[in-house]
């Protein structure tokens, strides 16, 4: 196995370049827990409308007797 690391060009940084997310992850969410990060935001959406999203868009509507799709719109 080569060693390709004296290869690339990384810049050099006071910080590490590894964000070591495995570690941080449990950190973080108990700073949010602290904060009820959650509660507060439900809070500020208190009142307005539910948030709904198409994530597809809608099918063609079979408009023959043959079965297949109908191309109008």
């Amino acid at each position: 196995m080569s060693d390709y690391k004296a290869t690339l060009n990384l810049p050099q940084t006071d910080f590490p370049m590894k964000a070591n997310l495995a570690q941080r992850e449990p950190e973080r969410l108990k700073a949010w827990a602290e904060m009820d990060l959650y509660g507060q935001m439900r809070q500020a959406a208190q009142g307005n409308r539910p948030l709904s999203c198409m994530t597809a868009l809608p099918t063609p509507m079979v408009s023959s007797t043959s079965g297949m799709p109908s191309t109008r719109y």
